[in-house]
């Protein structure tokens, strides 16, 4: 490394370690809240009781409301305040706030009996206790509430807390044998992955959401031998889970941070009590053979590593959606997910973080430590070695780059290459289209086959998105034993079509950092569609999807062909559309595209190439041309005009899917699991 890249690499880490961020939450003196507005609306049905205890001064209180008046005020709630030890100045200023209900102590209770009595009394359909000495940050209810939304079988939601010094101070809490607890990410930095992602937990306490009414009718009241809310909450949780099989979930978007450093004080009486009541019912070791702590009680199955050139855009591209099935059917079946990615475009790929965390995966990322250092996503990788059993690597040039850096640290892991579609296969098929084959393209072909069966014959097992492509790799030498077909995945949508008639227009949709979808529009606007406007000049084509060129689409853009880019949600096209096109000439693997299409029953009209793995009939589930655009363009006067065909096909389109089901593909990966040797 040069002088001068060395001094610039340390300036990026300087601006990286300064630009951390930070949680802020500003205690406000008394004075402050002389001038401050409290208002809070009374709800006759709130959606939430927010209940406030373990109540010591004045300040703390007011600061607590401030933070809870400031965020979330889309959420119907009640606010209640226990003021457990009867301090008259509380009582005297809570009483005058609208919108607060104050509970005043009027005999010692200690602080678990008080609270029973108000969790009866409480209007919400969800109770969330709350410490008083916690300041709630942004979408802090919010995101617990779509935990609700989103999993089955949840009993309990607790938030991320957060000390003044920004380091965690829990992110759930696990159990091992003989009652022993472990505070998730304690003393770690906020943003530390591991402790930055959805996930099942034993319990949460200090700031939990849970439901008012269990599911046999009854109250979820905390357990009175308990004298500390931290371990009746606790208590709770794992009452929830042992006689209602109901799950407690950590959200880490939600997070509170508290100043004050007696934050949970647990009794000696009650850690004792807990032990004696929980100690026959867990049974988990806390250390690995690695002496790491095993976080992964939660998951009874194999945890798995994967490692991608690019960060997976589910909303983007069909093996970003195919990727997302995957890791579905293996969160189904209680598999953990690490995933890394070699580039990382912070612009381009922030917002896919907090996606995929919130489905549960632990994403690595650089990030700077509770002793102010920058730990590389490469350190967390090998890192995550030491607590998952199979590394799942995609792409020729992803697992030339990840392998490299785990070969020597990988010993007993299981290592498979899904090859997503065979690169030099599409590379060799694009060479018909290329004016002059070069000497370096032919080698950068050679590149890429050369790399994948390396990958294919390094790995202990190889997936293919296809069978024909499976074929092909077994025929050039790759034990076909070890090749698992895990194709993309189709759902029916549920929707209700409109008919012939009501439908206008041609459709194509991709994504435009793949060579062939650029292919296939200037094919469809150079070629075909001027052919087709000689028939009829009223048909319009609508082209769909991210990263099209701007240059291009300077040129082709028009009111009859309409470059539309990137959609949030393509629904709409899909169901007012008449016709899909997908004149594809070259490429590898199976194409998405189609298969969306087909989801929709929209009826489709593709080349050989984009029929390639699909078990397509033609003019029974589509209409099959050659790459002859006269051919291309007669298909697509014949199909928008022609009602009887449209509907055969439409009716028809959901044939093919039967084998790009979930059922289909979990079964696939179960028999590659078992071939690696794992029990499911």
């Amino acid at each position: 490394m040069g002088i001068k890249r060395f001094f610039k690499n340390k300036i990026k880490d300087y601006h990286f370690i300064k630009n951390r961020r930070k949680v802020t939450a500003n205690l406000q003196n008394l004075d402050f809240f002389k001038n401050h507005p409290f208002n809070f609306s009374t709800e006759i049905n709130p959606e939430v009781s927010i209940i406030i205890h373990d109540v010591d001064d004045l300040k703390t209180i007011l600061n607590c409301l401030y933070y809870i008046q400031k965020y979330d005020q889309n959420i119907s709630r009640e606010i209640i305040v226990i003021n457990d030890k009867n301090i008259d100045e509380i009582s005297s200023y809570l009483g005058n706030i609208k919108g607060i209900i104050l509970v005043n102590s009027e005999e010692n209770l200690g602080l678990v009996k008080g609270l029973n009595p108000v969790i009866e009394k409480a209007k919400g359909k969800f109770i969330y206790l709350l410490d008083s000495s916690a300041l709630v940050q942004e979408n802090y209810l919010s995101s617990l509430m779509e935990v609700f939304n989103t999993k089955e079988n949840i009993g309990a939601v607790g938030s991320k807390i957060i000390s003044a010094e920004n380091t965690i101070i829990e992110a759930g809490s696990l159990v091992f044998e003989n009652s022993e607890i472990v505070e998730l990410g304690k003393s770690e930095a906020i943003d530390t992955p591991q402790f930055n992602f959805v996930r099942k937990v034993d319990f949460c306490t200090g700031s939990l959401l849970f439901p008012k009414i269990n599911k046999t009718g009854d109250l979820n009241l905390l357990n009175e031998t308990f004298s500390s809310s931290h371990f009746a909450e606790a208590d709770l949780c794992l009452k929830l889970k042992k006689e209602e099989n109901l799950n407690t979930y950590y959200q880490p978007n939600s997070e509170v941070v508290c100043f004050d450093n007696s934050f949970k004080v647990k009794t000696n009486n009650d850690k004792e009590g807990f032990a004696n009541h929980w100690n026959s019912y867990f049974t988990d070791r806390k250390y690995l053979k690695s002496e790491k702590i095993n976080y992964s009680t939660h998951y009874k199955t194999q945890n798995f590593l994967f490692l991608e050139e690019n960060m997976p855009k589910p909303d983007q591209d069909s093996g970003s959606r195919r990727f997302m099935e995957i890791l579905k059917i293996l969160q189904k079946n209680d598999h953990h997910i690490v995933l890394a990615v070699k580039h990382f475009d912070e612009a381009k790929d922030s917002d896919y973080i907090p996606y995929f965390q919130n489905a549960g995966v632990e994403i690595c990322r650089d990030y700077v430590n509770a002793q102010n250092k920058i730990v590389k996503v490469a350190d967390q990788v090998v890192n995550a070695l030491s607590y998952v059993d199979v590394v799942w690597i995609f792409r020729p040039l992803g697992f030339d780059h990840w392998y490299n850096l785990i070969q020597d640290k990988a010993s007993g892991k299981k290592i498979i290459y899904d090859m997503v579609d065979l690169h030099y296969l599409r590379m060799e098929r694009e060479n018909n289209y290329i004016d002059v084959v070069t000497k370096e393209r032919e080698q950068e072909i050679s590149f890429f086959k050369e790399k994948e069966y390396a990958g294919m014959n390094i790995s202990d097992a190889v997936i293919s998105i296809s069978d024909e492509e499976k074929n092909t790799v077994s025929e050039n030498g790759v034990k076909k034993d070890k090749i698992f077909t895990v194709s993309n995945i189709h759902k029916p949508v549920e929707n209700v079509p409109l008919n012939f008639s009501k439908r206008d227009g041609l459709l194509f949709i991709g994504g435009y950092n793949h060579l062939p979808n650029i292919d296939a529009v200037k094919f469809l606007h150079d070629q075909i569609m001027p052919l087709v406007w000689a028939k009829n000049n009223q048909i319009k084509i609508f082209i769909l999807g991210p990263d099209f060129p701007a240059d291009l689409k300077e040129k082709y853009h028009s009111e009859r062909f309409q470059i539309l880019g990137y959609q949030e949600t393509v629904d709409f096209w899909f169901e007012n559309s008449r016709v899909f096109v997908a004149p594809l000439r070259y490429g590898a693997g199976v194409k998405g595209k189609i298969g969306q299409a087909l989801e929709f029953k929209l009826p489709v009209i593709t080349t050989g190439i984009g029929a390639e793995g699909m078990s397509l009939e033609d003019q029974k589930t589509a209409l099959i041309s050659d790459e002859n655009p006269q051919n291309f363009a007669d298909k697509i006067i014949e199909l928008y005009d022609n009602e009887s065909i449209w509907q055969t096909l439409h009716d028809n389109s959901l044939l093919p899917l039967s084998k790009f089901s979930i059922e289909t593909q979990e079964q696939n990966i179960k028999k590659m699991l078992q071939y690696l040797g794992f029990e499911n």
